[in-house]
């Protein structure tokens, strides 16, 4: 005799880059034992690895998880985990202070976490204003900020990453997007040295996932801000 099928609730959430509203469901016992096993290993990859996955299983809006800005994927994670775990994130932090250490059990409530926006930042970067020639830059998708470390970046890993968020180039006349990699590479390495500073300006405020938690020791009564940030912050 069959068993009975299980019908699951459905929910949707606006992505923070188009606004464009994404169907998704709760994750499931095998998708949650797959998140703890990764969990358990702490391997970045890993856990990478298996928020993808489990993204893709639960979406039933068509999209490419990897093709999304790393911000609207970690938003992404989190409306789910809200619908299928809980919607409070319970929290251990140690306060690695001489004479206390004492491990703190904090609640965070997951409507509480946004998509912060730097002020002034723009996707527009002018190389000549007079000429209003500039380029229109993407955000890193997630597949690309898997490629890239960043915090150890060489100078070709900077520039690589430049040519891969270039989505156009424009002037007073004309968008142009019909180029080869290698014409805008010719192109960007012809630029100022200057034209890199604003693109790593660019890259380090654009929109992140986080949240300033302050909060006072239970054992010492000290007051604590803690930043968190990022997909590992908010894991399981």
């Amino acid at each position: 005799m069959p068993l009975p099928e299980i019908v699951t609730p459905e929910f949707q959430t606006n992505l923070p880059s188009t606004g464009e509203t994404l169907f998704y469901r709760p994750f499931l016992v095998k998708e949650e034992k797959m998140l703890l096993m990764a969990q358990e290993g702490q391997d970045r990859k890993e856990i990478t690895n298996s928020v993808v996955t489990v993204l893709q299983n639960c979406i039933k809006t068509p999209v490419e998880i990897k093709k999304l800005p790393l911000f609207d994927v970690e938003w992404l994670f989190l409306q789910l985990r809200s619908k299928s775990v809980g919607e409070v994130i319970n929290l251990n932090l140690r306060h690695n202070k001489e004479g206390c250490q004492h491990l703190n059990k904090i609640e965070l409530p997951i409507e509480k976490i946004k998509v912060n926006q730097t002020e002034g930042h723009s996707d527009i970067l002018m190389i000549n204003e007079e000429a209003g020639l500039g380029v229109k830059l993407g955000y890193p998708t997630l597949e690309l900020t898997e490629k890239f470390d960043i915090e150890n970046a060489t100078s070709e890993d900077i520039f690589d990453l430049i040519l891969m968020c270039i989505e156009n180039v424009f002037d007073k006349e004309k968008v142009y997007n019909d180029f080869t990699m290698e014409e805008l590479s010719d192109f960007v390495g012809e630029l100022p040295k200057e034209f890199v500073d604003k693109f790593m300006k660019f890259f380090n405020s654009m929109p992140k996932v986080g949240y300033t938690l302050e909060y006072e020791c239970e054992k010492c009564k000290e007051k604590i801000t803690h930043k968190m940030n990022g997909l590992m912050d908010f894991f399981l």
